[in-house]
């Protein structure tokens, strides 16, 4: 999973960082937001859909049921970080930070949506081991955890070659993508799936495809097995469903 999440990469060849933005990390050579693809300009994203009920809310389901729906955006922000925009709330979350983790979401929709983004783009090895390095040890879950380290890591020292960071541990250039748009695909009180509509200006986008699970509290991400979250990015066939962040 620029994003802000990390780079993404071709699932058959790990590219290189990006210069150009990409919703990875969003913006260096490869990488979860940082796909880059041949050609094609960024699709536009539909409006919202109307919710189904005044709060907005996904429909009522069976205790323990999965559930899908509409998601209520009312009163969210675009939180700048390092060039790319992050949704966030004052309901749902982060309650912590922005520096240099961002944790407190609620076991709602909405604070599952915000913390799948947040933490996938801070988990991106171009913004630093300061950031990086923190998110994956304390809101990564899953056996890819550590894989998901190391390639942050790698990522970083690419990163940093083409672009010095200011100080150490720093962001080795700024984000030049970031999510647009999301879908919450299911939801129960313990766990949650939602894809990201993500692209950089003059790319197409891609849909990455990110779980979280709520243990100890809050929410954490769930790494996939080789640790790259962008091993599952595709190209959109629809955007049907997808709801727009604030501030695209």
């Amino acid at each position: 999973m620029t994003m802000p999440l990390p780079p993404v990469r071709r699932r058959r060849a790990r590219p290189g960082l990006i210069t150009v933005a990409v919703l990875a990390a969003v913006a260096v050579t490869a990488a979860i937001l940082h796909f880059r693809p041949a050609s094609g300009q960024a699709p536009g994203l539909p409006p919202p859909r109307p919710t189904s009920n005044t709060e907005g809310r996904v429909p009522a389901r069976t205790p323990g049921s999965p559930a899908a729906g509409t998601v209520s955006t009312t009163g969210w922000r675009a939180v700048a970080l390092d060039g790319a925009l992050l949704p966030a709330s004052p309901q749902a979350g982060p309650r912590q930070g922005p520096w240099p983790v961002a944790a407190g979401y609620a076991d709602t929709p909405q604070g599952a949506v915000l913390a799948a983004i947040g933490i996938a783009v801070r988990a991106s090895g171009q913004l630093g081991p300061d950031i990086f390095g923190v998110t994956i040890r304390t809101q990564v879950t899953g056996p890819g955890a550590a894989a998901m380290l190391a390639a942050a890591r790698q990522d970083y020292a690419q990163a940093s070659a083409q672009h010095r960071p200011a100080s150490p541990g720093g962001p080795a250039g700024p984000l030049t993508a970031s999510p647009r748009a999301f879908r919450l695909m299911s939801f129960t009180a313990a766990a949650a799936a939602i894809q990201v509509l993500a692209a950089a200006a003059g790319t197409q986008a891609v849909v990455l495809e990110l779980h979280v699970r709520w243990l100890g509290g809050d929410w954490r991400l769930l790494a996939p097995p080789s640790g790259n979250l962008a091993d599952a990015a595709v190209r959109p066939a629809t955007l049907a469903g997808f709801q727009a962040l604030p501030g695209r």
